[in-house]
């Protein structure tokens, strides 16, 4: 097991890369493991995690060598643990044994996760300023990393296990302008308002995080108004959508059903403006969606440590 006692940048750095280079090695057999499955969606959505680790593996090893630290090659091992898939990770998800994908991507997530808490055990408990600082960057990284292999972990789940009628969705490639967007942060955010002022029942920390997200949707709702409509690609899908929330949440349901309702929404909509970003073609989309991922995942990172007992995808209290 890693040591949490790092007294230096240049330690810290050392894991980072041994970390960065075993989940390359990590990628690219699950990555090929997706496409021998015949799942070419999720072996290219490990494709882009190895293109975003090598990156950091690469802007690490510069920072480096321009600071002049010293790398420890012998850091190590860097283990990743085999979570098994009959656990809590989705409460709905009885029996996804036979689900290839999703026992893959609830592999990765389960290891991004233990990352986040190794980096932010760090960034709690160090003595050094620059140890906390690269620390907390650092687990930035893998939250964001874990949030977008959750949301994919759930969508895997359902294809390949539902046989109910399948949840309407805002596909990014239907965002072709701002307004098109507004519409999308309109749907999205009022969802996550609403499940969150049903958890706020129970867990009364989270009503500042509603306050500020009614706020971005009042915001939000104001510029769609004031702006020019939407495309008909867009007011389509929202309105099946609102059509399918009318007919499955029809009722009031718990703060714990709640709660973990909105785990679950908070990790799509960062997933959602993520793929945005990198899908759109249009520059001032693109920004906007560049800021709606940093919020969304401010927002997950918030999320977790006001309810950090509370549900599955909060655990991230103990050192590892």
């Amino acid at each position: 097991m890693l040591s949490t006692d790092i007294h230096s940048t240049a330690e810290l750095i050392s894991i980072a890369l041994a970390a960065e280079r075993e989940a390359i090695r990590r990628y690219s057999d699950l990555a090929s493991e997706m496409y021998e499955y015949g799942n070419d969606e999720v072996g290219a959505l490990f494709e882009r995690m190895i293109d975003e680790e090598k990156e950091h593996e690469r802007l690490l090893t510069e920072w480096a060598e321009l600071e002049g630290l010293a790398i420890n090659t012998n850091i190590g091992p860097i283990r990743w643990e085999d979570p098994g898939v009959a656990t809590i990770y989705d409460a709905e998800a009885v029996d996804p044994d036979q689900s290839k994908p999703y026992k893959a991507l609830a592999f990765a997530v389960h290891n991004e996760e233990r990352a986040f808490r190794y980096y932010s055990y760090v960034a709690a408990n160090s003595k050094d300023s620059d140890v906390r600082a690269y620390a907390e960057i650092l687990a930035r990284e893998e939250l964001g990393h874990a949030a977008l292999l959750r949301a994919q972990r759930r969508h895997a789940w359902h294809v390949q296990r539902s046989k109910h009628e399948a949840e309407p969705r805002i596909g990014p490639g239907t965002i072709y302008s701002i307004p098109d967007l507004l519409a999308a942060i309109v749907c999205i955010e009022e969802c996550l308002a609403d499940l969150i002022d049903a958890a706020a029942n129970e867990y009364p920390d989270l009503k500042v995080l509603a306050a500020n997200t009614r706020g971005m949707l009042s915001i939000s709702e104001k510029a769609l108004h004031e702006g020019d409509a939407p495309g008909v690609e867009i007011i389509t899908t929202l309105k099946s959508i609102a059509s399918w929330r009318t007919r499955k949440f029809s009722t009031t349901v718990d703060a714990s059903t709640a709660l973990r309702r909105l785990c679950m929404a908070c990790d799509r909509s960062f997933s959602f403006y993520d793929s945005v970003v990198t899908s759109t073609q249009d520059e001032s989309v693109m920004l906007m969606a560049q800021r709606l991922s940093t919020h969304a995942l401010e927002r997950i990172s918030e999320l977790r440590r006001l309810t950090a007992s509370s549900c599955d995808c909060t655990d991230y209290n103990a050192s590892p």
